[in-house]
């Protein structure tokens, strides 16, 4: 029986939109690779480099000098639009313990806040048991390590987990671990009609 629900945030909440960031790179001349961008996102992720660090490193591949702020807001194109889940996290939340697991950084968790405004974040963020971001306890999924500290801290039995996740790779890592999984995603799925139904053949 599923007895927690454990959700991924980019295109499970909010949906994202890589290429927006991509095309605004270019348009800022940043001449870092994909390879060096992601090499620098999962240090930024992981904690490992400030907000500041990672806008200054990026902004000094530059062809011409550009700024951090204007590079954050090239970062940032990525992220859509907030959904309000408040209420349906609400019915769940009487059956389930729900918690946020979500590979992010203290940038993006900025500009998501600043977007939904603080009644409808602080809505949304109560739901939850508690929030796991990768860049405040230093772990990134696919790593067991990650949802291995989750289960600890959530005293969690793998079989009584269901996690929602938008990433194959992620699925993959926590199916290997004997949890329960359903690939999701926003752009192409409706949350609020599926997931009841996938815990009714759970439970």
């Amino acid at each position: 029986m599923i007895k927690q629900i454990w959700f991924d945030f980019g295109n499970v909440f909010i949906p994202i939109f890589p290429q927006r960031t991509k095309e605004a790179f270019e348009e800022q001349g940043v001449q870092f690779t994909e390879e060096s961008i992601q090499r620098l996102n999962q240090e930024y992720e992981l904690g490992v480099i400030t907000s500041g660090q990672f806008f200054q490193e990026i902004a000094s591949s530059c062809k011409c000098l550009q700024g951090s702020k204007d590079i954050a807001r090239a970062w940032n194109a990525l992220l859509g639009k907030m959904t309000d889940p408040t209420l349906f996290l609400k019915r769940l939340a009487a059956s389930y313990n729900l918690c946020l697991v979500s590979n992010t950084n203290e940038a993006h968790i900025r500009s998501i806040r600043k977007q939904a405004g603080p009644f409808l974040w602080n809505s949304f963020v109560e739901k939850f048991e508690a929030l796991f971001l990768s860049y405040e306890i230093g772990l990134r999924k696919p790593d067991d390590g990650y949802f291995n500290y989750v289960l600890e801290y959530m005293d969690a039995k793998p079989e009584e987990v269901l996690f929602v996740d938008d990433s194959p790779n992620n699925i993959k890592a926590a199916e290997a671990l004997g949890i329960n999984t359903v690939l999701f995603n926003i752009q192409e799925q409706d949350l609020t009609k599926e997931l009841p139904a996938v815990l009714a053949k759970f439970n």
